[in-house]
């Protein structure tokens, strides 16, 4: 196969679409072996790639199951090997759209990303974990095994610029899953992993997108490939698509003039794009975002924040304004809620909002990060949301009981979120808020 040919067709299939998917497996697995190009690696491949050797079928990008540029009988075997478990190399699309190749089976990780943990350990691959990030040693509850195990970057960032190559390559690792793993990090993406690859010589690379609602799916079928987990991240499928599937088809047909308006901040008027993380929530749950009037899809903003005027929010009159709150100072290791409502407050008291309709009727509310970001949490801040959306349509959505069976299910850790940790404030037995 023609190498060119197949960098224009990896950055072509690594385009993200602007619009949310309607279904959360709508999408293509990025595996070379994948010869048919659906979004399995199945026996369905070796059917299709056995028809591009006797020329009955037209060839794909990722029909190189070996990635050694030609399609043969040996890709056959590759695909075969993957579909028993006994692949000793697996060659994928990274969320850079770039073809990287990994060693199997991987049995020492270092994991630098922030969700790309989370996820780790929701796919019960805890155990391969060598290494971590930035420091999360405030985060005992949640990670109660981390104390375990040495973190590699900076006290609150897990940056290339900041790694200790050292420290990781004294670890021996058989790969490092970077920090590359948001749409948000993309333009400086290659930057990044030029900087781990030129300080890790021979350490195969994994950046995959473990924050944003329409591509995890794909995402973690693709990492459950990679860590040996294909069962555990079905498991993790199923759960996350039953609900992604259930918000996006109850919304999806909502005109724009019966959507709420909202916007997503994190510093004061930091607001988050209807392509981020924070930002598909509000949609997914039926919102419309104030930022869209200023962002679309094309703007390079769009997959993360951006500083909005104040007197556009004034313009805009939202009818809800959330602030989403760090993960230090929120979430499951924090029992009060003396910050978030601080931030809450602040909110309630500039003097420019003073008369729009979020601050006048009360619907200011503060979410966690932990109920906000990826590997599905955002999916617990899109119940949230969609409850005071659409109180109606959502009237047999639980987002505790969502929340509870995530923790009970995936994080593996004894809590009860209903008797410990602050998520959101107002307390949810108390919304909607009538101050």
């Amino acid at each position: 196969m023609n190498r060119s040919a197949l960098g224009i067709v990896v950055t072509a299939l690594s385009i993200s679409m602007a619009l949310i998917p309607a279904v959360a497996s709508d999408f293509t697995l990025e595996i070379f072996g994948n010869a048919n190009m659906d979004d399995i690696i199945d026996d369905m491949d070796i059917e299709y790639l056995q028809g591009i050797i006797d020329g009955t079928n037209g060839e794909t990008v990722l029909a190189d199951a070996n990635y050694d540029g030609h399609i043969d009988e040996a890709d056959l075997d590759q695909i075969q090997s993957i579909l028993d478990g006994r692949e000793t190399k697996l060659t994928y699309i990274d969320m850079l759209g770039e073809p990287e190749t990994v060693n199997k089976p991987i049995k020492r990780l270092v994991n630098m990303g922030y969700n790309g943990v989370e996820m780790t350990r929701i796919l019960g691959a805890e155990d391969i974990l060598v290494a971590y990030g930035a420091n999360r040693t405030a985060h005992k509850k949640f990670y109660p095994k981390f104390a375990e195990i040495p973190f590699v970057a900076g006290a609150e960032s897990a940056n290339a610029e900041t790694a200790d190559f050292e420290k990781i390559l004294s670890l021996e690792p058989d790969a490092i899953q970077t920090n590359i793993e948001a749409g948000f990090a993309s333009p400086g993406g290659l930057e990044q992993k030029r900087i781990f690859k030129q300080n890790l010589p021979g350490v195969p690379i994994i950046s995959l997108n473990m924050r944003e609602p329409d591509t995890l799916v794909k995402n973690v079928r693709t990492y459950g490939y990679l860590i040996d987990r294909k069962a555990e991240a079905e498991e993790f499928i199923d759960w996350y698509s039953k609900y992604y599937d259930l918000f996006i088809s109850r919304t999806e047909d909502i005109p724009d003039d019966e959507r709420p308006t909202a916007f997503i901040e994190y510093t004061p008027y930091l607001c988050y794009a209807s392509g981020s993380r924070l930002g598909q929530v509000i949609v997914m749950a039926g919102g419309k975002n104030v930022v869209d009037d200023i962002v679309g899809p094309d703007h390079p903003s769009y997959h993360g924040s951006l500083d909005v005027d104040p007197e556009f929010i004034v313009q805009e009159n939202p009818e809800y304004i959330f602030k989403a709150v760090g993960s230090w100072v929120s979430g499951y290791d924090i029992d009060g809620s003396s910050e978030m409502t601080g931030l809450r407050e602040q909110v309630m008291d500039r003097p420019e909002l003073a008369n729009i309709d979020a601050v006048k009727n009360a619907n200011v509310y503060a979410l966690s990060f932990w109920v906000l970001s990826g590997a599905g949490n955002n999916i617990i801040g899109t119940a949230y949301m969609a409850k005071l959306f659409h109180p109606d349509l959502f009237q047999d959505i639980d987002p505790q009981a969502i929340h509870q069976e995530y923790v009970d299910r995936f994080c593996r850790i004894d809590f009860d979120i209903k008797e410990n940790g602050t998520f959101v404030y107002p307390n949810y037995d108390a919304w909607p808020v009538k101050d």
